[in-house]
């Protein structure tokens, strides 16, 4: 035998010994770990949560803090008596003599 022949011999003898080994347990897929493991899920659930919480936070310091009647936004106080509506007194006139601003013979540019 050629040295080319004697090795694509033992080649052929390891994979077929190789390839005996394996059986059709090896072929299924494995079993899914066990045990608790952050996976997608757990991660987006527990973001979720914390949205939720920040939301419900932001609601209650809304709701006590800048709603109505809070102490940043006070309601106006009353006024301190009623405000009453009065209508203006007419100022009197008194008549008095009236004095002409133009003398006769002044009108029309003429003397």
């Amino acid at each position: 035998m050629t040295p080319h022949r004697t090795t694509e011999a033992r080649l052929r003898a390891a994979l077929v010994a190789r390839a005996s080994l394996v059986t059709p347990q090896d072929l299924r897929p494995a079993a899914p770990p066990r045990g608790r493991r952050w996976g997608t899920r757990r991660v987006y659930g527990l973001a979720l949560a914390a949205l939720g919480t920040a939301a419900v936070a932001a609601a209650v310091v809304h709701g006590l803090v800048l709603g109505p009647g809070a102490p940043v936004n006070p309601e106006p106080a009353p006024p301190a008596r009623t405000p009453a509506v009065t209508e203006p007194r007419p100022v009197p006139v008194t008549p008095g003599p009236v004095a002409p601003s133009v003398k006769g013979s002044q009108v029309n540019g003429r003397p």
